[in-house]
């Protein structure tokens, strides 16, 4: 009942009627306080003269309402829209003068026709101009409701695909930890315990921590230390791993899970167990207020391709959408691949 009763009230037809009944009151309410509050003065001839007078001023507000804002003060053609303002209201000004003649058979001569007409200008005038002000209004505030829903809609899509971005990286980290783990409980390794319990602080981490969207710059490259130590047991002294943080993390916040997937493909392609100088750089410069800026490098071989298609359709492509819905226009990514050397660049601006 509530709903239908509201639908009503926000209905164009039932908000047209109020406003014309408020009118149409107010207009005989000044004829009765002009004429002296007398009845006598409300002839049938006076009040259907009255009534076509309203009839005709409806006329000009609807053509100045359905033609003349929507082609011409909505497209900005102002001197059109004058033009044509004024031919509507001395078109019924001219249609009710007549009308006036017809009914109430009088001449020419009866009729003071420049008090007549500067009468009826300024009503019709000021009806426009009530109405004009009254439509542009509503659209002002449908506009802003529109723009509301729009925004709440893509926030609602926003936080949908981000979402999905972050569930993609959990179980991808999860199946090549696990992948690890699995290697070195073959070999009977002593550092699987150690193993162990690092991934249960890691996937506590990713469980439990980032479920929100933002999380402290702190807890992120605390996570990705602990990350950092799951690997050196895994790849032993095959490379030489280094995290360097620049400047303080205060209370500086970061989308979670934001760097692994490069640190994964780091560790995937910069550990050969051939190679003499493999190693992995990892920094995080947080000196300038609010940015963050990190850089990892790393060795590999020169016959590879390092961002395979695999990598790429979960890792670094994932990346980029996530870095593109976060933070729009505030980021930049370089990747450099040379011969020996893959270098990523991510800076994040406050």
């Amino acid at each position: 009942m509530k709903k239908t009763s509201k639908k009503i009230i926000q209905s164009i037809l039932f908000q047209h009627l109020i406003f014309w009944g408020f009118f149409i009151f107010s207009f005989f309410l000044l004829i009765f306080g002009l004429e002296g509050f007398s009845f006598r003065n409300f002839t049938f001839i006076r009040n259907l003269s009255s009534f076509i007078t309203i009839f005709y001023i409806a006329i000009a507000v609807y053509i100045n309402l359905l033609i003349l804002i929507p082609y011409f003060l909505k497209r900005k053609k102002y001197i059109s829209f004058v033009l044509f303002q004024l031919l509507n209201i001395v078109f019924i000004i001219a249609l009710n003068l007549f009308s006036s003649l017809l009914i109430e058979k009088a001449s020419i001569e009866q009729i003071n026709i420049l008090n007549e007409f500067i009468y009826e200008a300024i009503l019709i005038s000021l009806f426009i101009s009530i109405t004009t002000f009254l439509k542009l209004l509503r659209d002002w505030i449908n506009y802003q409701d529109d723009s509301i829903n729009f925004k709440e809609t893509q926030r609602q899509k926003l936080e949908a695909e981000l979402k999905l971005l972050r569930g993609q990286i959990n179980p991808h980290f999860l199946f090549n930890t696990l992948n690890n783990l699995y290697a070195l409980s073959l070999d009977k390794s002593d550092k699987t315990p150690d193993l162990i319990l690092r991934l249960a602080d890691l996937m506590r981490y990713m469980l439990y921590e980032c479920r929100d969207s933002y999380v402290l710059i702190d807890k992120e490259i605390h996570f990705l230390k602990n990350y950092l130590e799951l690997e050196k047991i895994r790849i032993g002294e095959t490379a030489n791993v280094e995290l360097k943080v620049m400047g303080s993390t205060g209370l500086q916040q970061i989308a979670p899970l934001l760097f692994i997937p490069f640190i994964e493909n780091a560790f995937k392609h910069g550990t050969n167990r051939q190679a003499n100088h493999s190693f992995i750089k990892i920094l995080f410069d947080l000196e300038k207020q609010g940015a963050i800026r990190f850089v990892i490098e790393n060795t590999k071989e020169e016959k590879e391709t390092f961002v395979d298609k695999k990598y790429s359709g979960i890792g670094i492509e994932n990346v980029k959408k996530r870095l593109t819905l976060l933070y729009p226009e505030k980021h930049s990514l370089k990747i450099t691949d040379n011969k020996n050397i893959f270098k990523v660049e991510l800076i994040l601006e406050p």
